[in-house]
């Protein structure tokens, strides 16, 4: 998972490195979809803002990144 600069910045004030670093989202997160994560007393809406595939030879993963805010919420 990566996080948009908004994103790394928002996460930095919060505190909330540690749980968005361990965060396993799964492959059935869609593109517009938020996540909310709840910590330290408060919940902090992302929003999926796209998903990509890197395919090599140490086999295919599923990057996922997530902006804040989440706009339209």
């Amino acid at each position: 998972m990566t996080l948009t600069r908004s994103a790394r910045i928002h996460a930095g004030k919060a505190g909330l490195e540690g749980v968005l670093g361990t965060l396993a989202l799964s492959p059935q997160c869609q593109t517009g979809d938020v996540v909310t994560v709840s910590a330290n007393g408060a919940s902090h809406d992302f929003a999926v803002l796209r998903r990509r595939w890197i395919v090599g030879a140490a086999g295919n993963r599923l990057e996922i990144t997530l902006d804040y805010p989440a706009r339209g919420r």
